[in-house]
Order: structure tokens, then sequence, then C-alpha cells
């Protein structure tokens, strides 16, 4: 029986660090790729205003057109970036919470199976234990998109919100 629990306490701490490991490459891997995302609009956005600027030459009251809208768009573009930002740190918090979570009802799970007296109780706590990981994984997955989702959206309507005013601008002067 002192084999069958060393197994079991064993299994329970690999269980806890794979949970652990999953958590932080989740967490890195949304850090890299907001990460990427953002840089990528920056410089897209940086190269797209060089553009237009070194294509036209304006003076008079166009330039300051263009000089208004040039920082409108970035403005939106900044407002954007603070936005996923923020997602990212909600995300972020998200995970770093549910890891420990995970980490308590592993180390939980480790003490039910150092209790368990039969081959039958130890099989029991640990298909349980399986379940709650795989819950776990799939409610952590739906936080995030729903945290992403509801981000995207904040973000597209700022830049949504400069591209109207822009257009009732362009109206108005013409």
């Amino acid at each position: 029986m002192i084999a069958v629990t060393n197994e079991a306490a064993r299994a329970g701490e690999h269980a806890a660090r794979a949970g652990a490991d999953v958590a932080n490459r989740g967490a890195e891997t949304l850090r890299d790729t907001m990460r990427s995302g953002l840089n990528t609009a920056t410089e897209t956005f940086q190269r797209a205003t060089d553009q237009f600027l070194r294509g036209f030459t304006f003076s008079g009251p166009q330039s300051e057109d263009v000089a208004r809208r040039s920082s409108q768009a970035i403005d939106a573009v900044t407002q954007t970036g603070s936005i996923m930002a923020r997602g990212f740190q909600e995300v972020s918090q998200e995970l770093i919470g549910l890891a420990q979570e995970r980490l308590t009802k592993n180390i939980d799970g480790l003490n039910r199976l150092a209790g368990c007296r039969s081959v039958q109780d130890f099989v029991s706590v640990q298909s349980d234990l399986v379940r709650d990981n795989l819950q776990q994984v799939i409610e952590t997955n739906r936080r995030v998109a729903e945290v992403s989702l509801r981000i995207a959206d904040e973000a597209a309507r700022t830049i949504q919100n400069q591209a109207n005013a822009n257009v009732g601008q362009t109206r108005r002067a013409a």
C-alpha cells in the first residue's frame, strides 16, 4: 500500500507540475501573440502614414486637415494599444489566478490520493482529478476567449468611431 501511496504522490505531483506548465505556456503564448499583434499594427500604421505623407505634399488648409486627421488616427491607434495592453493584463491575471487555483486543487488531490486505502479508491480519486483538470482547461479557455472577444470588440469600436468621425468631418468640409 505504501508503494501505491508513493506512486499516487508522484502522479499527483506530476499532474500539478503539468497543470502549472500548461498555464505558464498559455500565458507566455498569449503575451507573445498580443505583443506581436500590437507591434505589427503599429508598424503597419506607421508605414501607411509615412507613405501617405511622402506621396502627397500639401500646403495651406489641406496640410492642416492632413495633420489633424493623422493626429486623430494616431490617437485612435494609441487608444487601441492601451485597450490591448489592458486586455493582456486582464488575461494574464485570469491565467495566474487559475494556475493558483489549480495548484491548490492539485495539492488537495495529492492529499486525497495519499489517503486512499484501496486500489479502487485510488483509481476513483485519480479519475476525479483528471476530470477536474480537464474541466479547468475548458473553463480557462472559455474565460480567456470571453476577455479576448470583449477587448477586441472595444478596440474595433475605437477604430470604427475614429473612422466615422473622419467621414463626418470630410462630409462637412465638402
